[in-house]
């Protein structure tokens, strides 16, 4: 078993089949990823910069040419170069792990995701937003009902206290709680109705 996943931005108005054809002339043409049909963007190089961290075991490739330091990404100071495209070749070797680590960082990104042996086209964030609303009852409302309910009693309660600047800040956090688990309720109520209708 042996194939490659391709990761980019744009163009993001595909179905899998135009997205095989499109790859398939690209490699015809020599798979050169600097003059691939994707359009570039910085959110592929900050995907490839860490991909190649995360997963080192990976031998992905790409135009993203990653900035190298050797602190974490989050405290980069600066933007990572843009890059159109990232190939990874997958073999029998490849962990599930390495595979995740795909997913999460493509979810990550916003970023699409061709599966060279299946061709098909993913969209990893939509798929993952897919699966939190269709798990959502009666799990995920348990979760919310009960981070609403400590946050509105953190509220209650830092407002009866009454501490100068702590109370405060106790309040605000109680109500972004609160505010939160109604607009979940109310945003998965409307799809739940929507799927009934």
């Amino acid at each position: 078993m042996s194939f490659d996943l391709y990761v980019w931005k744009a163009p993001r108005d595909l179905d899998s089949e135009r997205a095989a054809a499109m790859i398939r002339g690209w490699q015809e043409a020599g798979g050169d990823p600097a003059s691939s049909p994707f359009e570039p963007s910085t959110d592929v190089g900050w995907f490839y910069r860490e991909l190649r961290r995360d997963a080192p075991g990976l031998a992905a490739s790409s135009d993203a040419t990653p900035t190298q330091g050797g602190g974490p990404v989050w405290l980069a100071t600066t933007d990572e170069p843009p890059a159109r495209v990232v190939r990874v070749p997958v073999t029998s070797d490849t962990s599930r792990d390495a595979l995740d680590e795909v997913d999460a960082l493509a979810a990550k990104y916003d970023l699409l995701v061709f599966d060279g042996r299946t061709g098909r086209l993913s969209f990893p964030l939509e798929d993952l937003a897919a699966d939190a609303s269709a798990t959502f009852w009666p799990g995920g409302a348990i979760q919310a009902a009960v981070a609403g309910g400590i946050g509105g009693l953190i509220a209650i309660v830092a407002w009866l206290v009454g501490i100068p600047v702590l109370s405060g800040v106790l309040v605000v956090v109680g109500g972004f709680l609160v505010v939160m688990a109604i607009f979940t309720f109310v945003h998965e109520g409307r799809k739940a109705w929507q799927a009934r209708r």
